[in-house]
């Protein structure tokens, strides 16, 4: 049977002292009566550790330092009992502020046959001096933890927590002044780099994570693309996470790219003290792959005798230039070769003149007109256009 995640977030406390030895390792078979209490009457601190057993025993601390929580140095110590007689321990700590009013106290007794402890402090700098552990434990036997925290008028908490068997538990306890908390947010946008057509619908996933000591509220989502984005949540305690997603088209006045857009997230603690978070996302954008085609007559109605003139205006829409292009038209025939390269967003006119026919009066007057070439990648392109003359 398993335990995981007990979290305990306490106020005011200025010390915290390791259990165990003062340095080194304890190692052996044999009897075990270890404790140390110490009173700071300066800083109105108490501190009480004891064990006692029968049985083969390993305590000490790890060798160099490791990190916890804002990356400030950490040492780890470590305890392994295993024994008949059962290792019982019990751990104190206690804090008072004269000026607040404000008191926490941490609780830990257990009696255990087996036990396997790690334990990392970490005391910060400050007026408040931060102070957290992270405590791996597994054991067979009875473990328990207390915690409270009074604050005059205002608050007051009490965590209790009791276990008898055999468990794996991971607990992180954290307590200080309030001047050592600061609220923090993480913001994810996926994708963080993607490619779109002109006309595509993009959508972005945005993620937003407390990761922070404090709880936050008022949590604002805006993404210079499309604006503000409702979150799942708008308040976050520590740990969880807001989520959102938005879409938007890709317009041809958005070419050639690529589009550089801001996310930016902000929220508050209970003091007002501001938590902010900010991506930039790319999206690189492919363009249409070749040509446009525009027939235009200057005439509005054809008359039999009369000549029609019609301007053809071929563009090359796309990102690559277009070689070989080649005209056919129904009523003239084709292919007609132009022997030109139009380059990415250029275009040429091309004027054509046609007598119209008895014959060609016999219904409106329809002429479909058809422009290819091949592009720098060898690709085909093409583009199509009919116009319908009436009889005048």
């Amino acid at each position: 049977m398993k335990g995981r995640g007990l979290i305990f977030v306490l106020l005011g406390v200025g010390l915290l002292l390791a259990s165990g030895p003062a340095g080194g390792w304890v190692s052996g078979t044999g009897a075990v009566d270890i404790s140390r209490s110490v009173v700071n009457r300066m800083d109105d601190f108490e501190y009480y550790n004891s064990m006692a057993g029968n049985g083969s025993f390993d305590m000490g601390g790890a060798k160099g330092l490791s990190k916890l929580g804002d990356g400030e140095p950490a040492r780890t110590s470590r305890l392994s009992y295993s024994g008949d007689v059962p290792l019982v321990g019990l751990k104190r700590v206690e804090s008072r502020s004269l000026l607040s009013g404000t008191r926490t106290s941490i609780e830990e007794a257990f009696s255990a046959t087996e036990i396997e402890k790690e334990e990392t402090t970490h005391v910060g700098s400050g007026d408040a001096q931060l102070v957290g552990s992270d405590t791996k434990l597994s054991f067979n036997g009875t473990y328990t933890t207390s915690s409270t925290m009074h604050q005059p008028f205002s608050t007051d908490v009490s965590s209790h927590q009791r276990f008898t068997g055999k468990f794996e538990i991971d607990k992180m306890i954290s307590f200080g002044g309030l001047t050592d908390r600061r609220p923090a947010i993480t913001l994810a946008v996926s994708p963080t780099v993607s490619s779109a057509e002109v006309g595509a619908l993009v959508t972005r996933n945005y993620e937003v994570a407390n990761t922070g000591n404090l709880p936050i509220q008022g949590l604002t989502l805006v993404d210079s693309r499309v604006g503000p984005v409702a979150l799942s949540k708008s308040d976050l305690n520590p740990g969880e996470v807001a989520s959102a997603a938005a879409s938007f088209a890709v317009l041809v006045e958005d070419l050639p790219g690529p589009l550089n857009d801001s996310v930016q997230v902000t929220g508050v603690d209970y003091r007002g003290n501001l938590a902010a978070a900010e991506s930039i996302v790319t999206v690189e954008l492919i363009g249409p792959l070749g040509l446009n085609l525009t027939v235009v007559p200057l005439q509005q109605c054809a008359r039999e005798g009369e000549v029609v003139t019609y301007i053809y205006k071929i563009e090359n829409v796309g990102d690559l230039p277009i070689f070989g292009l080649n005209l056919t038209d129904s009523l003239d025939g084709g292919p007609i070769a132009i022997n030109l390269t139009l380059p990415p967003r250029g275009w040429l006119n091309i004027t054509a003149n046609g007598t119209i026919t008895e014959e060609d009066l016999s219904a409106p007057l329809k002429k479909s007109v058809t422009v290819s070439g091949t592009n720098s990648l060898g690709e085909l392109v093409e583009s199509s256009a009919e116009i319908v003359l009436p009889p005048c």
